[in-house]
């Protein structure tokens, strides 16, 4: 499968908060990742790469980080709920010296009148000394549980995990 092309680079100074969580702006999070400048040097930073590509659609970059093993032939995002929050909860290797490595992650999500939570244990796998996304297991009831977002009120803790109140994050 010919790779397609990434979009251009982070523009320089991008200091918008970087959509995976981490805290450090964009441009010098997970945006040289996705533009192809750099690669992810852990598995860690690899899942927050593809959470920030699912925020932003990004399905070129979300294929040519999947382990042909297991990538499907193309990825419709069309219909995706609107991605508004990831933490990681374990990780098990994966560091820059690693060949494999486990993510465990919670990803929050915005849909319609509710909100969701993705909780899954990734396999990922570095070849080439790039790390690449195998595969992928559902903790819990489900792919996805919802959270009716009625029950929260808009000062209230918001229940992606970020430590932010509902209004300044998923609520807004």
């Amino acid at each position: 499968m010919a790779a397609e092309p990434l979009p251009a680079g982070p523009a320089p100074g991008d200091d918008r908060p970087c959509p995976c969580g981490s805290g450090t702006a964009y441009g010098r999070c997970c945006g040289p990742l996705l533009a192809g400048q750099e690669r992810a040097r852990t598995a860690a930073a690899l899942m927050r790469s593809r959470y920030t590509a699912f925020a932003e659609k990004n399905g070129a970059y979300l294929l040519q980080t999947w382990h042909p093993s297991t990538r499907p032939a193309e990825l419709d995002l069309a219909g995706q709920p609107e991605w508004c929050g990831l933490r990681i909860v374990a990780t098990e290797r994966g560091r820059e010296t690693d060949g494999a490595g486990l993510v465990e992650f919670v990803a929050t999500a915005l849909a319609g009148a509710k909100v969701l939570a993705l909780h899954e244990r990734s396999r990922f796998v570095r070849e080439d000394g790039q790390w690449l996304y195998v595969s992928g297991q559902t903790i819990g009831k489900g792919a996805r549980s919802a959270v009716g977002v009625g029950t929260v009120g808009r000062n209230d803790p918001c229940p992606c995990g970020s430590g932010r109140k509902f209004k300044k994050c998923c609520g807004r």
